[in-house]
């Protein structure tokens, strides 16, 4: 999942403002989208002081904050989803496209406009995949807090196995979206196209290009 990669981005920044500052930088538009770290940190808060002033127990600490953690892994599971459907119907495009290029190879100007679509395509599954990375890191962090604020709860463990089956915790169709990419691109460039690749280190970076940018399909 990516965990570890997200963290080491920025070791002495607090992961809330890490997230906040990642999401603006990298994906301002799904911002609506993200797991609310500060409001499940604020829900933490609050459930301590009523466990502190006992009128909760740990066990209904642990059922609320559930609730309310469920809410946004829902909003994100639900997010990831419909952007691997939305990339599954762009790729089958894509796809037919490149095989009418390739019984059709000296269409340099459509081949041309296909790799650019093939490239923003797979620009936008690598950046799902740092939305689900920075978003599973999320909820660990904040199940961990949780647990620390409340001893005994042991809710992280617990959570995690439950959530195992969500396809954004699998990620499985998004692994094999970009291998298609790679491969739909490869496939054009072999007979005869040029440009940059798909697979290569300039769209993982993601971070400015402008070719990219424009190109990038709207999810």
């Amino acid at each position: 999942m990516r965990a570890r990669e997200v963290g080491a981005l920025a070791p002495t920044m607090k992961f809330g403002k890490l997230l906040r500052a990642t999401v603006d930088a990298r994906m301002a538009t799904w911002r609506d989208y993200v797991l609310d770290y500060k409001r499940l940190k604020q829900r933490i808060a609050e459930l301590q002081m009523q466990g502190a002033a006992g009128r909760i127990s740990i066990e209904e600490g642990s059922s609320s904050f559930t609730e309310a953690l469920d809410v946004e892994v829902a909003k994100v599971n639900d997010f990831y989803s419909d952007r691997i459907e939305e990339a599954v119907i762009i790729q089958h495009a894509l796809r037919q496209q490149v095989d009418a290029l390739l019984a059709q190879p000296h269409a340099l100007e459509a081949r041309t406009g296909t790799q650019r679509s093939i490239v923003a395509c797979h620009f936008n599954l690598l950046m799902l995949q740092n939305y689900v990375a920075l978003n599973f890191t999320g909820v660990v962090k904040i199940l961990k807090k949780f647990d620390k604020k409340f001893a005994g709860a042991g809710l992280r463990a617990e959570y995690i196995n439950a959530i195992v089956a969500l396809p954004f915790y699998q990620c499985q169709s998004l692994g094999q979206l970009v291998e298609t990419a790679e491969e739909l691109f490869a496939a054009l460039e072999a007979c005869g196209g040029g440009g940059g690749g798909a697979g290569g280190e300039q769209t993982q970076q993601g971070g400015g290009q402008t070719q990219q940018q424009e190109a990038v399909v709207s999810y």
